[in-house]
């Protein structure tokens, strides 16, 4: 029965029989109410919560959280119910409830750990709080509404090698191709040959030996790279949707891991959606070294996600890179290579781009997409299962020099 509806019915009963146990019961009854609905809704008034937890993790990793409930009241609370929301991919079940008492300017805490199963961007929250007397005269809540998140990097797989050309001279990559010495890398000399520069001679070395020698360099190029990752929807097959549009994100985290590691600069455009982006915006990151970067790069890929209103790949290309230098090397990840794409790739060879093909999506059809490619000028590559990858995980092979 609803107190408020038994202190009238005993009021009435007062008022009717003029019984003055019945009006001290009314009494007692009504200021008890009065107090416990003051003091749980003051009481809840006067919690603060904090959740302790690292707000970035690697995908396999578990993350412990601790969720630090304080009561800045003076007034005790004797029960506290305790209900978190966390996302279902990381937590099973897609909730955290605890029931915990709090003395007056006291603190509880709460622990749970998440498991991160799949790359993404998660809130955890928002948590609802609720409390009351013991008498179960009265209760108040409250939804703590502003959640917190977590970002989940996404899967890396470690390569050995790209074997990419580049038209860039000058870098750190040593290359086959013998057309680009860095005059940086001295590797020994050699005897002079007709047609050597003079600055290339060794003075010192050649009046102690009695002969010319000239210095020999090695051969090396600057990879710098722009990631081109393609997030919409209408591209990928239906049938494969979930599972390659995930896979793109891999093959576009190895990549750019991979060119990290030979110090090389790395940009990352994609036309998905970004949750922290501009509404109707693409997510472009300029070419740049550096792990700080990486981690940029990184992030983005962790909370990017496949658009539906977005311009498809051939219409999007050209905006996108109109800022690259010449010679950038741009690695297009589609789940597709259609004649429209493939020639959208051609005019930014044309343009001094050197563009790379990879096809994410598994095709049958794959030959004909590589000998499209092939006869525009850019290498095509299909990459749809992670053994398509054993190739650039096999260890480089030598570069003799000569």
């Amino acid at each position: 029965m609803d107190l408020s509806f038994l202190i009238i019915l005993l009021l009435a009963l007062f008022i009717l029989l003029r019984v003055e146990f019945v009006f001290y019961i009314v009494y007692v009854l009504f200021g008890t109410w009065l107090a416990a609905r003051w003091w749980a809704g003051r009481a809840l008034s006067r919690l603060e919560l904090q959740r302790i937890y690292a707000d970035h993790a690697f995908l396999g990793e578990r993350v412990p959280v601790t969720l630090r409930i304080r009561n800045r009241s003076w007034l005790p609370i004797p029960w506290l119910r305790v209900s978190e929301t966390v996302p279902l991919i990381l937590h099973v079940p897609n909730f955290v409830r605890r029931v915990v008492a709090l003395p007056a300017r006291g603190e509880a805490a709460l622990a749970y750990t998440l498991d991160c199963r799949r790359r993404g961007y998660y809130p955890l929250g928002p948590t609802h709080l609720q409390t009351g007397d013991l008498f179960g005269f009265a209760e108040a809540q409250v939804h703590l509404s502003r959640p917190d998140h977590i970002t989940v990097y996404p899967r890396i797989i470690p390569l050995a090698q790209l074997g990419l050309a580049s038209q860039l001279p000058f870098g750190a990559i040593r290359t086959r191709q013998r057309l680009f010495e860095d005059p940086a890398r001295i590797i020994g000399l050699r005897q002079y040959q007709t047609g050597d520069p003079l600055p290339r001679i060794h003075w010192k070395a050649s009046a102690h030996s009695d002969e010319r020698l000239v210095t020999k360099l090695d051969a090396a190029i600057s990879l710098e790279t722009a990631i081109l990752l393609d997030r919409n929807a209408a591209a990928y097959d239906p049938q494969w949707i979930a599972s390659s549009s995930e896979w793109a994100i891999v093959v576009a985290a190895s990549i750019a891991h991979h060119l990290m590691e030979q110090r090389q600069p790395v940009g990352l455009l994609t036309n998905g959606r970004d949750p922290l982006g501009e509404p109707g915006r693409d997510a472009r990151i300029p070419p740049r070294a550096g792990r700080p970067h990486l981690m940029k790069i990184l992030e983005v890929l962790a909370r990017i996600e496949v658009a539906e209103q977005t311009p498809p790949l051939p219409e999007w290309i050209h905006d996108a890179t109109r800022d690259l230098s010449w010679g950038v090397t741009v690695i297009a990840i589609t789940p597709n290579g259609d004649e429209a794409t493939c020639r959208a790739l051609h005019r930014l060879l044309r343009a001094g781009l050197n563009p790379v093909l990879i096809v994410i999506q598994p095709s049958a059809r794959f030959a004909e997409v590589r000998q499209r490619a092939r006869s525009l000028g850019f290498a095509a590559y299909h990459v749809a299962h992670e053994r398509h990858l054993d190739a650039w995980r096999a260890p480089a092979p030598h570069v003799p020099i000569t």
